[in-house]
């Protein structure tokens, strides 16, 4: 009997084997037709992003090229004026230079120190002096200096400062080189201005050779000693206050 309903089973199987197959088959196309409309629906977008960095290669390609128009223009404009002040600003300097040394030669400035006569004496040592008589009047601007020498030197001119008691170096110019002998006149590299009391000296490094006289000034020296700019000192610690010297020495300037 067991062997009676295998037998009777095995067509049921069968039919129902045959029956589920083409089921599958049907949702297999459903899938692959869904599949193939997405990777269209892909296809697509990739092409319209393809498109736009297209378009957007394009437009940074022609971003490029004006900017490097632009570029080319600017410094084109930079360089012609750049050119151009700096022509103009060297012949600014050229007419002030001029312009001083006409006031300068033509003795238009205002002029403090010691009167720039012929003197007897000089000393051959390397000296800091202070000028304590020839106080600057006013204020204003110092463009230039002058002296009697008597032999060729160095020098550099110092504007001192009262501040509590005391001296202090405000300002110095450059070395200024003294080939000549006799009354020498000289501009300074940068004009520097000056305040009402303050006082002026001159450090020689190797000799002061300026001519001097004693018994009519207050010109005060420090032997071997170069005063910088920031430091200080007070009147009463500097040498020959009973010499009372006199040097044919001073400053030019425009004083209000």
């Amino acid at each position: 009997m067991l062997r009676n309903l295998c037998l009777l089973s095995l067509p049921c199987i069968l039919v129902l084997s045959g029956c589920q197959t083409p089921i599958n088959v049907h949702e297999l196309e459903k899938r692959n037709q869904s599949l193939q409309q997405q990777l269209a629906i892909k296809k697509n977008k990739i092409q319209a992003l393809e498109t736009e960095r297209q378009q957007l290669q394009k437009a940074l390609n022609e971003s490029n090229r004006v900017r490097k128009i632009i570029g080319k223009e600017k410094s084109s404009r930079f360089n012609e004026s750049t050119l151009l002040r700096s022509q103009v600003r060297r012949f600014l300097q050229e007419q002030i230079d001029v312009y001083k040394s006409f006031l300068v030669n033509n003795n238009l400035l205002d002029y403090v120190g010691g009167e720039l006569v012929k003197r007897k004496q000089y000393d051959g040592r390397s000296l800091m002096l202070v000028d304590l008589k020839n106080e600057i009047p006013r204020a204003g601007v110092l463009t230039g200096v002058a002296a009697w020498f008597v032999k060729p030197t160095q020098m550099t001119v110092k504007v001192f400062r009262k501040i509590d008691n005391k001296l202090v170096v405000v300002w110095e110019s450059h070395q200024l080189n003294i080939s000549k002998t006799g009354l020498i006149k000289t501009r300074f590299h940068v004009t520097v201005g000056v305040e009402k009391g303050d006082v002026l000296g001159y450090y020689f490094p190797q000799a002061a050779t300026v001519a001097f006289d004693k018994g009519t000034g207050d010109t005060r020296y420090l032997q071997h000693r170069n005063l910088r700019p920031g430091s200080s000192i007070s009147p009463s610690s500097l040498e020959g206050e009973d010499q009372q010297r006199a040097y044919s020495l001073g400053v030019y300037g425009l004083l209000q």
